[in-house]
């Protein structure tokens, strides 16, 4: 009686399938461990802008309040008194939008 299967090339076909099956998870394996790298880098930048973003809007929060303005006079220009007039240009370049003459043509308007 002759076997049914030829061991030879069952062994031959085993080996090649199991070599086939190790390339692909070492392929795998390594994608994977690249894009788990990826993803560890993208964490990195994600916890940054999220602490960028906590403190732009803290700032954000600030802006236009009595204290925040206060700071940046004393930042920004150095100086501020107690008994001063408070304000902030939101748009300093309107203020030379004017010509010499027209701004005095403005200010004469304003102080009739």
């Amino acid at each position: 009686m002759q076997p049914v299967i030829n061991w030879r090339k069952f062994a031959w076909a085993a080996g090649i399938l199991l070599g086939l099956f190790l390339a692909a998870f070492l392929i795998l394996h390594g994608s994977l461990n690249s894009v788990r790298q990826e993803q560890d880098a993208l964490t990195v930048t994600l916890t940054r802008l999220e602490e960028t973003n906590k403190v732009m809007n803290e700032e954000l929060n600030l802006v236009g309040t009595e204290d925040f303005i206060v700071n940046s006079a004393r930042t920004n220009y150095a100086f501020m008194n107690k008994d001063d007039l408070r304000f902030q240009f939101t748009n300093p370049e309107a203020l030379y939008a004017y010509t010499e003459e027209e701004l005095k043509i403005l200010m004469d308007e304003m102080a009739d």
